[in-house]
């Protein structure tokens, strides 16, 4: 029994070992070996840790190299509350309303300029023509006032009835004071009316001359009255007047000025080339001591040189050699 346990048990353990053998055979044994890790290997892992962290260092040292993005400073307009939620937009958006931001200021400006012009122009017509009316009415008051200047008493009164001359006489001064004090007053009122025109009008005038180019530009103010003035006195025109021109006569006087230049400009390069041609002519000349052909062979010679372009013969191009004369 004992020997049939002992062979039971050892058939058991062979069947065991088969077992385990044919699991055994079954693993592959390939994986274990690649996955374990061998040892002496611990200083190759540390030199591969340190070449992913030379790899790192590298991949660190590119994002370095980029340039940083360029910060969008927020439009000078914005308020503080404005300006903290322009920091948060993305970039796109910031340069949206940054561009947006500088036309509108762009607009703002340009319309504010059109607007204080406009009322600089509506203040200098206002002015002129409160100046116009008030030397109207200076001149109708001046001619009210001439039509009640008091009127002296008749000189021969005074040898007929004395003491109604003295009388009249006395009346006469009175009202005569008075009128001149109005009539000064009236003059006064005509002058500064015509200052107030005349202040008007060089105003108009200097707006109007500044409109162009060549003076508002201070570099080519100088030459434009220099041209314009220098036109007028070729023209022959009252110099003492120049002072007065309006900035539309000096535009045309200094246009007329560049006309002139110009066509002065296209005569002399006229009369040059013209000189020239004429020197061309008188350079032209024949060789010394050499015989002029008479009509007769010049006739011949274009016969022979026709009949060669004709033929193409060698005999035709030595005739017309001949005819030259060579």
């Amino acid at each position: 029994m004992a020997h049939l346990a002992d062979n039971a048990e050892a058939g058991d353990l062979g069947d065991d070992l088969e077992s385990a053998a044919t699991a055994i055979s079954g693993l592959n044994l390939d994986e274990f070996a690649d996955n374990a890790e061998p040892e002496g290997d611990e200083d190759s892992d540390d030199d591969g840790e340190d070449d992913n962290d030379q790899a790192d260092d590298g991949e660190e040292q590119d994002d370095g190299d980029d340039e940083p993005e360029t910060a969008i400073d927020a439009p000078v307009s914005l308020t503080a509350e404005e300006k903290a939620k322009f920091a948060a937009l993305p970039k796109e958006a910031q340069q949206y309303v940054a561009d947006l931001e500088a036309r509108r200021a762009v607009q703002v400006q340009t319309a504010t300029t059109k607007a204080a012009e406009a009322q600089r122009t509506a203040e200098a017509s206002a002015a002129r023509a409160d100046a116009e009316a008030k030397a109207k009415y200076a001149q109708q008051l001046k001619a009210f006032g001439d039509n009640l200047a008091p009127t002296a008493p008749d000189p021969e009164l005074a040898y007929t009835n004395p003491q109604a001359f003295i009388a009249q006489q006395a009346q006469y001064q009175a009202a005569k004071a008075q009128h001149d004090e109005f009539m000064q007053q009236v003059q006064s009122l005509g002058g500064e009316a015509e200052t107030a025109m005349s202040e008007a009008e060089i105003a108009q005038r200097d707006r109007e001359l500044m409109a162009i180019p060549e003076v508002a530009n201070e570099a080519t103010r100088e030459e434009f009255f220099s041209k314009a003035i220098g036109e007028g006195k070729k023209l022959g025109l009252d110099m003492s007047q120049i002072g007065h021109a309006s900035a539309g006569e000096l535009k045309a006087l200094r246009e007329i000025a560049t006309l002139r230049d110009k066509a002065e400009k296209y005569d002399a390069a006229t009369a040059r080339n013209m000189q020239r041609v004429r020197d061309g002519k008188k350079t032209k000349t024949t060789k010394p001591n050499a015989a002029q052909p008479s009509s007769a062979e010049g006739r011949g010679y274009r016969e022979s040189r026709d009949r060669l372009r004709q033929s193409g013969d060698v005999k035709d191009a030595a005739a017309a050699i001949a005819r030259l004369g060579l």
